[in-house]
């Protein structure tokens, strides 16, 4: 029966629970089968030789010898992936899914990730509350560049829905403005290498508007005050 442990934050957390006995055979699993018979054809062939004419041991080591190179080649790479895998824990990834049979991506999927568990010698990252293969793991991103890309999309997105800079208004564009400009001030790497001089120059636009729609809103409440204060002294 295989076994999965869990790896999160560095610590193994459920060393020994049983997987499903209907995994899929690993690489590993094959080469075992394929040295298995391997040495059932040698102890039939050695059975089975002319006495006369008997088979050089040296060419039955040869042999047994490239499966024990192949075998350690590839405990060597699958050790690597697994501390690769381990590596991931906390850091942003992106998740490329992609259809075997046609070999179209099916879904990109981007999220920290959450622990790593093995298999039968092969590593799963969880993401979102879901587990992928490592080798669907195509980028591992700067988590300050993926907060960016992030907030770069929202600005582009409320740049998209707001009319022009001369049709702004409070009244109906004031909480997509305020949004943009969050998400803009909030990106801490250089401005310059997420927009071009003219998204620059439109979100200045925007910036411009927006404070000088506040002055004048603020401007418009004191005087309301002023003439409220002086109705009611009036009356008195």
């Amino acid at each position: 029966m295989a076994v999965d442990a869990i790896v999160k934050d560095g610590v193994i957390v459920n060393n020994g629970k049983a997987a499903s006995e209907t995994t899929e055979t690993t690489s590993n699993d094959k080469l075992g089968e394929y040295k298995e018979q391997f040495m059932q054809l040698l102890c039939a062939q050695m059975k089975y030789q002319d006495p006369l004419e008997p088979t050089s041991n040296t060419e039955y080591i040869s042999q047994y010898a490239q499966f024990t190179q192949v075998e350690q080649m590839q405990n060597m790479a699958q050790n690597m992936a697994l501390n690769r895998a381990s590596d991931m824990v906390g850091k942003t990834v992106q998740i490329t899914e992609v259809d075997e049979s046609t070999g179209e991506t099916t879904s990109v999927v981007e999220g920290v990730v959450d622990y790593v568990s093995y298999s039968n010698g092969d590593a799963y990252v969880s993401v979102n509350g879901s587990k992928y293969s490592l080798d669907d793991v195509t980028a591992v991103v700067d988590s300050t560049y993926y907060s960016d890309t992030k907030l770069v999309d929202t600005v582009n997105e409320l740049l998209e829905e707001l009319p022009g800079v001369d049709y702004v208004t409070l009244y109906s564009d004031q909480s997509n403005l305020e949004k943009m400009l969050s998400a803009y001030e909030s990106i801490s790497g250089d401005v310059s290498s997420y927009f071009t001089t003219t998204e620059l120059s439109k979100i200045s636009q925007y910036a411009l508007k927006y404070a000088e729609l506040v002055e004048k809103a603020s401007q418009t409440s004191e005087e309301s005050t002023d003439t409220t204060s002086t109705t009611e002294v009036e009356e008195t």
